[in-house]
């Protein structure tokens, strides 16, 4: 191998870490212009917990949970269909599922908040973005690591043979 991989493969999760905390940054932003959304009423078409069971070698029959909330509404006469409920929620447990279901029943009636600039874009809940400080966490150990690797294979710490 050449001498220049490490200090290649540590730029690599330099470039992880800040594509992560900017996509970070942006969910933010986004989500906290919702919050001047125009609104709309609207209607919870579908509403359901999906879970996913993976029993991958190296989990033990993981499950995740998803809540899936579909909503149709109206803007300017055109109609839209979205299952955004807000710009960034990580979360996976039945407990967190179930809530979000349980606040968006099917057939009920719903305050929709769209993009004026793009009405098909819209949640349900603005300028929620929980999760947010995960993506900057994660993103901060990639670039750190990166760096760290950087550091080592340019002082000459790091040899490949």
């Amino acid at each position: 191998m050449h001498a220049s991989f490490p200090a290649l493969f540590s730029l690599i999760f330099i470039f992880i870490g800040i594509g992560i905390i900017s996509f970070g940054r942006n969910t933010a932003a986004k989500a906290k212009q919702s919050m001047s959304w125009p609104t709309t009423e609207g209607e919870v078409a579908h509403s359901a917990i999906l879970y996913q069971t993976d029993t991958s070698a190296t989990t033990d029959n993981a499950t995740t949970y998803k809540a899936d909330v579909v909503y149709r509404y109206k803007v300017h006469g055109k109609s839209y269909t979205s299952s955004k409920i807000s710009f960034l929620d990580l979360a996976a447990t039945t407990g967190r599922a179930a809530s979000i279901v349980s606040r968006y029943p099917d057939n009920s009636v719903v305050q929709v908040y769209y993009n004026p600039t793009d009405p098909a874009e819209s949640v349900l809940e603005p300028g929620d973005a929980s999760g947010i400080q995960f993506l900057y966490l994660l993103g901060s150990i990639f670039g750190a690591a990166g760096l760290f690797f950087l550091i080592m294979s340019l002082t000459g710490h790091v040899h490949v043979h």
